[in-house]
């Protein structure tokens, strides 16, 4: 007797069994393949023997990795992966006084560190040291002086 009372709510549990059974025979199918809605997966770009030397040639005369990265279509950590491995030293990728310049002068009118090293093509964290070294008076997070 004591089975009859576990069991018998079981007319309910065949309502909701039945329902899904409609909701999934409504569903429009659609290939999994066709559900992605964000980008399609990079796949690495083969690089020959001349790309290589091309971006070693072209770093060594002055262009930088962002530039090198962007004509050929990677990353700039594939670009200094391709340096590393050309044996070609990589220099210093910092700002110059003109660049801290302008920086103090946004950091002065507004402007974060993230969108100041953004427009200069550097780390937010570039920014910031060198505001800092220049003695300038760094504000919190909410744009309050500390």
């Amino acid at each position: 007797m004591d089975h009859i009372g576990i069991y018998s709510k079981q007319s309910d549990l065949c309502k909701k069994w039945s329902d899904l059974r409609k909701l999934i025979q409504q569903a429009t199918t659609r290939s999994p393949l066709l559900c992605q809605d964000g980008p399609l997966p990079r796949l690495k770009r083969y690089l020959s023997t001349n790309d290589l030397a091309d971006i070693a040639q072209r770093y060594e005369s002055g262009s930088t990795t962002k530039q090198i990265a962007t004509d050929c279509g990677i990353s700039k950590t594939r670009v200094a992966t391709v340096l590393r491995e050309q044996g070609v030293t990589i220099r210093r990728q910092g700002l110059d006084a003109e660049q801290i310049d302008e920086a103090v002068r946004l950091y002065a009118g507004g402007m974060s560190l993230a969108q100041i090293g953004e427009y200069l093509g550097v780390d937010h964290g570039t920014v910031w040291r060198q505001l800092r070294k220049r003695g300038v008076k760094m504000r919190d997070t909410h744009g309050r002086e500390r």
